[in-house]
């Protein structure tokens, strides 16, 4: 059964970026889900298979490949058939770098979300340097991020439920935090009215933290395969493989996503700020105004931590930001002058060969 794209974000704003496209007899649609050469397109007339890598999507000038999440322009070529002939600019992007280690490129993994919910299963220990990871990786998206506590019914009792979520607030100063078991029903009311109408939830986190469960009891109906962990290590099982959208029952949207092993952070430095506002707040009061709070003299953010406003843990899991964040700017930098370099040695080559003629 089709839905009509209300049901899927549709709004003025977005109707009035597919104004902009020059592309004669488009049909715009949203894309559910992306597969390897085509794309599961949410349109009027019903959901259908379109090819963003067609001659037609390069003729109309099409660079970027589509994501979940994308707005796109949809047209019917004689030869090639639904064919994506342009994605509306994104206001929001969920990104990493890319998981192979020599490669110094964005993945985008997720576009035009409004909630970046990060997940955290209750039923194995509570991994504190995880959550602010994921919290930098939210805020480096644009929207706006949430936690969400899943299997609370699985944890050690309920005091250790509350403790555990006094605790991710306190990692996430600001931050709205949920604590729930799909399995007995509680805590989801809480974020059925988190997704409003024409708003997209998107939700991150391991495998095995319960993220298709949720989806499954938030839209009540079973669209989302699931498995039990494993045994003796809580290990989760990858059921989810594609990044699927899904419309919620009162109107919203939400994103599930496979489970991410890897999370190496992409444009976040000032994700990392958000993430610690309270570092950065001591930070202001440390002598030098560029203080890596390590090595240098009247550190206030050692201070805090040497008279216990500021646990150590804390500052190390933000170093570590920090450091990777450094770490890639250079490879970035060294990438962007190799290219420059290759750039220069083919307009040189094309003025020696001009002057030979």
């Amino acid at each position: 059964m089709s839905q009509p794209l209300q049901a899927f974000g549709w709004d003025d704003r977005v109707a009035a970026l597919f104004t902009l496209i020059d592309v004669a007899q488009h049909e715009p649609g949203r894309v559910i889900r992306t597969d390897r050469g085509s794309s599961l397109v949410a349109m009027e007339r019903g959901a259908v298979r379109a090819n963003p890598y067609a001659l037609a999507s390069r003729q109309a000038g099409m660079t970027d490949d589509p994501v979940t999440g994308d707005w796109v322009a949809v047209v019917e070529d004689p030869t090639e058939g639904t064919v994506i002939v342009a994605i509306i600019p994104r206001r929001s992007t969920i990104s990493r770098r890319d998981s192979n280690e020599d490669a110094v490129t964005e993945q985008v993994l997720a576009a035009n979300v409004d909630i970046v919910a990060a997940v955290c299963p209750l039923d194995r220990p509570f991994a504190e340097n995880r959550l602010e990871r994921f919290l930098t990786m939210a805020w480096e998206s644009g929207g706006t991020p949430a936690i969400i506590l899943t299997k609370a019914d699985a944890a050690e009792s309920p005091e250790a439920a509350l403790a555990i979520a006094e605790s991710a607030a306190s990692l996430g100063p600001g931050v709205a935090v949920y604590l729930t078991s799909a399995t007995v029903g509680t805590g989801l009311d809480g974020i059925r009215n988190l997704i409003a109408p024409g708003l997209t939830l998107v939700l991150i986190g391991q495998s095995g933290a319960g993220k298709s469960t949720l989806v499954n009891r938030l839209i009540g109906r079973e669209a989302q395969r699931t498995e039990a962990v494993r045994e003796g290590d809580a290990r989760g099982r990858h059921t989810t493989t594609t990044r699927d959208l899904i419309p919620m029952p009162g109107g919203g949207v939400l994103l599930d996503t496979p489970g991410l092993r890897s999370l190496a952070l992409w444009d976040a430095e000032g994700a990392v700020a958000e993430t610690f506002p309270d570092i950065e707040e001591l930070g202001a009061n440390c002598r030098f105004r560029d203080c890596s709070h390590d090595v240098e003299p009247d550190c206030a953010v050692r201070a805090a931590v040497v008279d216990g406003t500021l646990d150590g843990r804390r500052l190390d899991s933000y170093r570590k930001l920090e450091k990777e964040i450094r770490a890639l700017e250079l490879q970035k930098d060294v990438r962007a002058r190799r290219e420059l370099g290759r750039t220069f040695g083919r307009s040189m080559r094309e003025v020696q060969k001009f002057k030979k003629r």
